[in-house]
């Protein structure tokens, strides 16, 4: 009777781990492969910024650009066929380092409704609206990579250049008075893009290219820095003005 309770107990128990885990391990699909879905993202995300330059340019425009317009809309059209093709592929196969994100599926989703978002704008001749979808579009990717623990140089430069965008603007509106408070924000940004690996595989030329840029971004924003506490207002106002497209070139080589 002993034994007979005893094999019952791990019948059951069986069962319920069956219940718990789901389907056997060879009925699962295997994850995807992390490098192959960011070298696939990264091809999309090269799209998108071409368009995005597009767009930047044409909200600076009073009239309408019909040449430019179509443009936008062409690689936003190519770019949409990218992405439906990587959610068909891994919204449900992630790779392992997602797998334990429930959003994953929805955060897909919720790019292919920037891109939308995107398109949608642009065909009705609103750039700046346009331009707009696609910061947030990019910052869906950052949220991503942060919130799963991945650590990319192409995120801690879009935390930085968005912070040298905003020591811009407020230069013109308050002067150093606006900056100052933001320059331990930029080396503690700087710090962390150096602290993140090369975005490309040992042995890549455009490591060599990147290290050089960002080591360039980096002794302007020490200038900046200089300029600042030492109360040299045009030295400031002209690094800022050429440094968001300093931090521009790691940027897009770190893409």
């Amino acid at each position: 009777m002993m034994r007979r309770t005893l094999l019952s107990a791990v019948v059951v128990a069986a069962a319920l781990l069956s219940l718990s885990f789901g389907a056997p391990a060879a009925d699962r699909p295997a994850p995807s492969s992390l490098a192959a879905f960011d070298d696939e993202v990264g091809a999309f995300r090269r799209v998108v910024r071409q368009y995005c330059a597009i767009v930047q340019d044409m909200a600076k425009e009073k009239d309408l650009d019909a040449a430019k317009q179509a443009q936008g809309l062409t690689l936003l059209a190519d770019a949409r066929k990218q992405w439906t093709a990587i959610q068909k592929t891994y919204a449900g196969k992630p790779p392992a380092e997602y797998a334990a994100d429930a959003q994953f599926k929805a955060r897909l989703q919720d790019v292919s409704n920037a891109l939308e978002d995107m398109e949608k704008a642009l065909a009705a001749g609103q750039p700046r609206r346009s331009m707009l979808a696609c910061g947030y579009g990019c910052g869906l990717f950052v949220t991503m990579h942060e919130e799963n623990g991945l650590v990319y140089a192409l995120d801690r430069l879009f935390h930085l250049r968005k912070t040298i965008k905003t020591a811009g603007s407020v230069f013109k509106v308050r002067g150093l008075d606006g900056v100052r408070p933001l320059l331990p924000a930029l080396a503690r940004q700087r710090d962390e893009a150096f602290l993140a690996a090369l975005p490309w595989p040992a042995g890549d030329g455009r490591n060599a290219e990147y290290a050089a840029a960002l080591r360039e971004l980096s002794a302007e924003l020490d200038d900046l820095a200089a300029a600042v506490i030492s109360g040299d207002t045009a030295k400031a106002g002209d690094l800022l003005n050429g440094m968001t497209a300093l931090v521009n070139k790691p940027y897009g080589l770190a893409l």
